[in-house]
């Protein structure tokens, strides 16, 4: 059972609420959903874990929607729900990434995900990810029945969290779309320094059934 991901054993770089990498409010508040509810089940154990690792009081401040938060503790909360839960972690978040999606295709970011389809994939997926993010520009270009996505300058303790959440954010609404067989393969592949935190590039080959 995985129980961490990778690139993150060390110490986070940045005390928890201080990086500049940041995400939009509405997915702590939904992770706030889910403290809740996991802490209910393990007893305050997850309160403890969190803790443990300095990221209770950031994690249950008050998140609003629209604003913008330091990404770099998701990873390490969602470690602490599948510590506390004795859950595999990988599982756990492509768990939470279905769950996320299918609340934002009726919630305050629909306009951007229902209407993306295999027509225009590439062109505006990166318009999800500019929305969601204030760092990692994303570029996209056509792969025979596919398409192949690159994210450059994505802290490496996230990338492997930001991959397993965000699959789901391109096989749902695309299958949702009418596209068959969708799928994503992605790897992470390690290139220096921004601000002090190690970087790299995700990689990205998306798939789905030609049309007939």
């Amino acid at each position: 059972m995985r129980s961490r991901f990778l690139y993150c054993d060390q110490p986070l770089p940045y005390p928890p609420g201080d990086s500049p990498f940041h995400i939009k409010g509405e997915f702590y508040r939904q992770q706030s959903e889910s403290i809740a509810h996991h802490d209910r089940k393990s007893e305050g154990g997850l309160t403890r874990i969190l803790q443990r690792e300095g990221l209770a009081e950031f994690a249950r401040q008050s998140f609003l929607s629209s604003a913008l938060y330091d990404v770099l503790p998701l990873p390490r909360i969602v470690m602490a729900i599948a510590e506390a839960r004795g859950r595999d972690v990988h599982e756990m978040t492509s768990t939470m990434g279905r769950a996320a999606v299918e609340g934002q295709l009726n919630g305050v970011y629909s306009r951007f995900l229902s209407r993306l389809s295999t027509d225009n994939f590439c062109r505006r997926f990166d318009q999800v990810i500019r929305h969601f993010y204030d760092f990692g520009p994303v570029t996209l270009a056509p792969a025979g029945s596919g398409a192949r996505l690159l994210r450059t300058g994505v802290p490496l303790c996230i990338a492997e969290w930001w991959s397993l959440v965000t699959v789901p954010f391109v096989v749902i609404p695309l299958t949702a779309s009418g596209a068959r067989d969708v799928t994503a393969e992605w790897r992470v592949e390690p290139r220096g320094q921004e601000h002090g935190v190690a970087t790299g590039d995700v990689v990205w080959g998306v798939r789905w059934a030609a049309s007939a």
